[in-house]
């Protein structure tokens, strides 16, 4: 099994169940919080439109063969309240991902289980369909060791991210600040802990207010480098996605294509060099109008 599919596999959880970085040392909390989750429940809105019952996921290697003993499949359940990602590897084992959407579609808890692991997730949203607050719950099933995580957001008068509190165990507490600009973007992040700056992490939009860049400093470079990279195409979709791996020096390069009705149904994953690592294909299967 290649490591293409450990990287898919994790981009996966991210993109399909909004799953949130918590128990990282990584920031980037107003993407993996909150455009994530508008992501997630773009896509949830997508399989509804469509009337899709199943996903079928199709895994490949570089050399244009399936993925060996590779399972995975989306399924929402009728009314689209639940969707359910289940994928199985001969690397990675079992795991299944199950998110859970209101009446207004928003996503307000989801489940990740493993082989070693159990995370539950937990989110809450003002009137305004802002959201107010994720928590997360993670416990192993060997070491019965549980941890918990909450993110607390604030906005201004003008429905812009202020603060975040970013509570670990009920007792650790870091406070991210944000700046917007005129336009209603985040275009900073700064952590707080204890009263002293830990990371400030920068966002920057194209003319259509699109991320395309969320960028660090390092501070063994000296200098500012991008976390993420995107490009859109003429329909403004995602087209293109650079993640660059903790550390700075290599990258990955993910690309999407898509059918008419907006449903994604190939990405490709490439190295540093362009090459092709993998890709996965979406076949998609519709309830009967």
């Amino acid at each position: 099994m290649k490591h293409h599919l450990f990287l898919f596999l994790r981009h996966l959880a991210l993109l399909n169940t909004a799953i949130l970085f918590f128990q990282q040392s990584v920031a980037q909390y107003y993407y993996h919080d909150i455009i994530l989750t508008a992501q997630n429940q773009q896509q949830q809105q997508l399989y509804k439109k469509n009337r899709i019952m199943q996903v079928k996921l199709l895994s490949y290697e570089a050399n244009g063969q399936p993925s060996e003993n590779f399972v995975g499949e989306v399924a929402p359940n009728s009314n689209y309240t639940q969707i359910r990602t289940f994928t199985k590897t001969d690397l990675t084992g079992t795991s299944s991902l199950t998110a859970f959407y209101n009446a207004n579609g928003q996503l307000y808890r989801s489940t990740d289980s493993s082989n070693e692991s159990v995370n539950t997730y937990a989110y809450s949203y003002d009137t305004a369909g802002r959201l107010l607050a994720a928590g997360n719950t993670s416990e192993g099933f060997t070491s019965k060791i549980q941890q918990k995580e909450t993110h607390e957001w604030k906005y201004n008068n003008d429905g812009c991210p202020e603060t975040m509190f970013r509570i670990k165990n009920s007792t650790d507490t870091t406070i991210v600040k944000f700046v917007c600009d005129s336009r209603g973007n985040v275009t900073e992040e700064e952590s707080w802990w204890h009263n002293v700056s830990k990371e400030k992490i920068y966002y920057y939009y194209d003319t259509l207010n699109r991320l395309t860049d969320v960028v660090r400093y390092h501070t063994r470079l000296a200098r500012l480098l991008p976390d993420y990279m995107f490009e859109y195409n003429d329909k403004g979709q995602l087209a293109q996605m650079i993640a660059v791996q903790q550390g700075g020096s290599d990258y990955i390069v993910w690309r999407y294509e898509y059918a008419e009705n907006g449903l994604k149904t190939r990405e490709l994953c490439l190295d540093k060099q362009r090459r092709l690592a993998g890709k996965m294909e979406y076949q998609y299967i519709s309830r009967n109008k």
